[in-house]
């Protein structure tokens, strides 16, 4: 069944139980001792002759006969004396004879309207006497014989009904209770049936809308993710119990849209990487196989040559070497595999110390340092062997992609006072790279195109284990073009901890 029907169904069991369990009752009242109570009151407005619903019936239409007929009709005298038969005398005339009576209409004295015979006229003088003339309102009965007369007054002109019921029907009068009151009552149920129906069916309309229409929102959201389509949000923000619902299916296909973005990206960096892997090594292996080919086909056919080949062999060999160290390195790195071993120091004192051992290395490859930290300390909490690996493939990248025969590097370490953060600018004056390179920099296998013609010189992983090893000490880092390629690091530092000492 679905969510329509149960709500439509349960809402037609809300007014169906009710009325049935109330008719029940009501039946069973009346066969048991509340029934009596019942009786009592019905037999109340049967009396006898229905004087008392014939009373209350002339009561309640004397007033509606004379709007609607005596007070247009003709002054006695005239042409026209009597009352014109409209629809409103016909229904008392009608329901009066259903009872029994016959009766007079008078308007100062004269009579208007009539259907009493002499007979019944004489039955009621014997039974009401003179009082029939001269008293305003009263209600006679003597045997089977009933007399009724109820006098008004309206703009100073007397009118009366006179009803006589002589007792003479053959047919069982109808009770002004169950012409009436049970009537009135079973309306009045119809109308709040009918009231409890329509407002019950609007109910249900407006309940299963704000089901349904939510309900539809997400059938259409997971056929789309079905079908592969993560951009199709659930357009639905009432803050209802829905509303939240379909906010944590877009929380859900904002990660699957992630997650999935993720994978394609983890795909492309894994192809790039296959490629590159597979780009690097191609170039020593063609080496080498060239160098075997020469030296088993004899064209090293001196001492010299061959020694000369096996030397190539053994550079090509340390290039392969070199490469699978570096893959394993950036592997262990990203894995998490890797150990930091962060104690507190000096960044300053760190580029000092290295400076100085590099110096030498750095005086044979051609390479000029400087060094600016204008600030006394640089504290920071950081590992300094992977620091140090951070800076040798910094300077290794300068030596190998650069044009010139030497290199000036400038090193800056600034402070932030404000949230105690260290930036480290590394920053050569070789020839950059593409503004649209920058970005992919630090990815595994990642080289500019120019760099990849010279792949012998690198494996491309260099940036990316800078990048790794900066992240797991809770840094950034990114590439700029300054006239050479800048690197710069922005590391956490210490200082504001010492301060709150």
């Amino acid at each position: 069944m679905t969510v329509r029907s149960k709500i439509w169904l349960s809402n037609v069991l809300m007014v169906v139980i009710p009325i049935a369990v109330t008719v029940l009752a009501v039946v069973l009242g009346f066969y048991s001792s509340v029934g009596n109570y019942w009786h009592s009151i019905e037999t109340m407005y049967q009396d006898e002759n229905g004087i008392q619903s014939a009373q209350s019936l002339i009561y309640t239409y004397q007033e509606e006969l004379w709007e609607n007929n005596w007070g247009n009709s003709a002054q006695p005298g005239t042409e026209n004396t009597r009352i014109q038969k409209n629809d409103t005398m016909y229904y008392l005339e009608n329901k009066l004879t259903k009872m029994g009576y016959h009766f007079l209409v008078k308007k100062d004295g004269e009579i208007l309207y009539s259907n009493i015979s002499d007979q019944d006229m004489e039955t009621a003088l014997n039974t009401a006497g003179s009082a029939l003339h001269t008293a305003k309102s009263l209600t006679a009965s003597l045997d089977q014989v009933s007399v009724i007369k109820n006098t008004f007054t309206y703009e100073q002109k007397e009118f009366s009904i006179i009803a006589v019921n002589s007792g003479e029907m053959d047919y069982p009068v109808e009770s002004y209770f169950q012409a009436y009151i049970v009537r009135y009552m079973m309306i009045l149920l119809a109308i709040f049936f009918g009231i409890t129906v329509i407002v019950n069916g609007i109910l249900s309309w407006w309940v299963s809308r704000s089901v349904l229409i939510p309900l539809k929102k997400l059938r259409q959201g997971t056929r789309e993710i079905r079908e592969g389509n993560l951009d199709a949000e659930i357009e639905y923000h009432k803050k209802d119990e829905f509303g939240q619902v379909c906010q944590d299916f877009e929380d859900m296909r904002a990660y699957l849209k992630e997650s999935v973005n993720q994978r394609l990206e983890n795909e492309n960096r894994r192809r790039e990487m296959i490629n590159g892997v597979s780009h690097d090594l191609r170039t020593p292996l063609t080496s080498i196989g060239g160098y075997l080919d020469g030296l088993l086909e004899g064209i090293a056919n001196t001492p010299e040559k061959q020694e000369r080949y096996l030397k190539a062999i053994k550079t090509r060999t340390k290039d392969l070497e070199r490469l699978v160290d570096s893959l394993s390195d950036y592997n262990r790195l990203e894995s998490g595999q890797v150990k930091y071993h962060m104690e507190p120091g000096d960044l300053k004192v760190f580029f000092e110390q290295y400076l100085s051992i590099y110096k030498e290395e750095a005086r044979q490859n051609h390479v000029k340092i400087r060094l600016e930290a204008p600030e006394k300390n640089y504290p920071l909490k950081f590992d300094g062997n992977e620091m140090k690996r951070v800076i040798d493939n910094l300077f290794t990248n300068t030596i190998r992609y650069r044009e010139d025969t030497k290199s000036d590097v400038l090193i800056q370490l600034t402070r932030h006072l404000e949230n105690a953060r260290i930036q480290i600018i590394f920053q050569d004056d070789g020839p950059g790279v593409p503004k649209e390179s920058l970005p992919r920099l630090f990815d595994t296998f990642y080289r500019t195109d120019g760099a990849r013609s010279q792949s012998g010189k690198g494996s491309g992983i260099g940036l990316a284990v800078v990048k790794e090893i900066i992240l797991a000490h809770g840094g950034t880092v990114w590439a700029e073009n300054r006239g050479g390629l800048a690197i710069i690091m922005e590391l956490p530092g210490t200082g504001a901890d010492k301060k709150k000492k």
